[in-house]
């Protein structure tokens, strides 16, 4: 706003309120724009913050990775072609599916099947 825009507002606040209310209503608008602003500078920063969470914590995951010791991180590439020669890769129809019951007491599991009679 301009300086007699300004001028122009106050003229016709002093002509409605008059020169007894007026620093009064001057207080009372003066403390609503100032609760106005900080609550909207609150609004912005958890908007602020909720968007930047997300992007601090890839940088802080990507910071540590970097920050690995090489024999950690990653291999090279002769060191996989060793890997490759030294194991031998299992597929999954090679693997026998352990018995889950195997673990247990031979009292508390019986392989014949029981009848399903009440």
């Amino acid at each position: 706003m301009s300086f007699t825009e300004i001028l122009l507002i106050l003229g016709i606040a002093l002509v409605l309120f008059g020169p007894e209310d007026l620093p009064e209503i001057a207080r009372t608008i003066g403390k609503v724009v100032y609760e106005i602003r900080k609550a909207t500078q609150d609004v912005t920063k958890e908007i602020q913050g909720s968007i930047e969470t997300p992007s601090n914590i890839l940088n802080k995951a990507l910071d540590l990775t970097e920050h690995l010791p090489e024999s950690k991180t990653s291999q090279t590439a002769s060191e996989t072609k060793d890997c490759k020669k030294d194991e031998e890769l299992l597929r999954f129809e090679d693997e026998k599916p352990a018995d889950p019951l195997a673990e247990l007491p031979s009292d508390m599991v019986s392989y014949v099947e029981k009848g399903a009679s009440r």
